[in-house]
């Protein structure tokens, strides 16, 4: 099974104009279109530009991953605290529970 980039650019020539598209494969058999840029008079330019955008393109998008992955470390953060302090409060609530019942087994006696 050969690996094909997640993210490549294509060249298509229309008429004496070329286009330049930034594909992103979704799956094994179908791609989607990210960028695209039509109307360049040569081949070469379209090809240059296309490098270029797909440079950008990916360092966008490892910066977006980063700051996406650091917004997921303090949420998981805030939920794990969320969760202690929820079950501090259930033991908390527990134990006053239990003390309250010995204190009607005492007052019963």
């Amino acid at each position: 099974m050969a690996q094909e980039k997640k993210f490549d650019y294509t060249v298509i020539q229309d008429g004496e104009k070329w286009h330049t598209e930034i594909t992103r494969r979704v799956s094994a058999r179908k791609t989607s279109v990210s960028k695209r840029k039509k109307g360049f008079e040569s081949q070469e330019a379209a090809e240059q530009w296309g490098k270029e955008q797909l440079e950008v393109f990916l360092q966008n998008l490892q910066e977006r991953n980063k700051r996406k992955a650091e917004k997921r470390v303090v949420r998981n953060e805030l939920e794990a605290q969320a969760i202690e302090k929820e079950e501090e409060y259930k033991a908390k609530r527990l134990a006053a529970r239990l003390a309250a019942e010995e204190e009607r087994e005492e007052d019963q006696e």
